[in-house]
């Protein structure tokens, strides 16, 4: 083996031995899910307020028209089937209805931007719950239309960022250790995994329903909040 052919092998197995690396780096980010940006309160801590009113501004606007089509396509699917038709008189209360944040606008701008970004984080977390059984039973329902389920699957994912970029924004405007969260417990599952079709339905209309008027409310609290924290003054 002469001295020039030994640089040469060596340089191959080094090319080699990269090559190798750089393989198994891609198959493992291949296999690691996507960090979304601002994914943690230790992130959204970075962030400005102005930036954090924003990005929030947005997210819930995302919300808002996600469960409008949600509710839009559930209707013409479901609602209007012959034999099937669900008049309004059969909603009951929504699991949310006993939050302050369903006051009038009048009694919403008086109130503090601490008790309203609360308000706004339980409400949002009463959904998490309801989200995920409308995710799941929707799944074994038979002709169920993928355009609800990939909306739901949407609205939720939102729904959870949204709730850590508002709880970012309380970390700077009550700064301190965070409080034990309260939140309105749904309690329709067994209505919603009934036997009785038409139970089931019933049940998905009134949730829908309920999510659009909440994801109304949160919308406007926003823009509310980011005028009262930005220009402090009435909206």
């Amino acid at each position: 083996m002469s001295g020039e052919e030994l640089p040469e092998k060596a340089k191959k197995k080094e090319a080699g031995t990269l090559l190798m690396l750089l393989a198994s780096n891609f198959l493992l980010w291949k296999n690691v899910a996507p960090v979304p940006m601002y994914a943690s309160l230790d992130e959204y801590g970075e962030m400005s307020i102005y930036d954090l009113l924003d990005h929030v501004t947005i997210l819930s606007h995302n919300v808002s028209e996600l469960t409008a089509e949600m509710h839009r396509i559930f209707m013409e699917d479901v609602r209007y089937k012959p034999g099937r038709w669900f008049s309004d008189r059969y909603l009951t209360a929504c699991h949310t209805s006993t939050l302050t944040i369903s006051v009038s606008k009048e009694g919403a701008r008086q109130m503090p931007g601490v008790f309203l970004v609360k308000e706004m984080i339980s409400m949002l977390t009463a959904w998490r719950y309801p989200l995920y059984h409308i995710i799941t039973e929707l799944s074994y329902m038979e002709q169920a239309p993928d355009e609800i389920i990939s909306r739901a699957r949407n609205i939720e994912e939102k729904i959870i960022v949204l709730i850590e970029a508002l709880r970012g924004i309380l970390s700077k405007i009550q700064p301190g250790p965070p409080e034990n969260e309260r939140y309105p417990v749904w309690n329709e599952l067994a209505s919603l995994q009934s036997p009785d079709e038409d139970l089931r339905h019933l049940t998905l209309f009134n949730l829908f329903q309920c999510l659009v008027k909440d994801s109304r409310k949160i919308d406007s609290s926003i823009r509310l909040l980011k005028c009262k924290l930005l220009y402090n003054r009435d909206c």
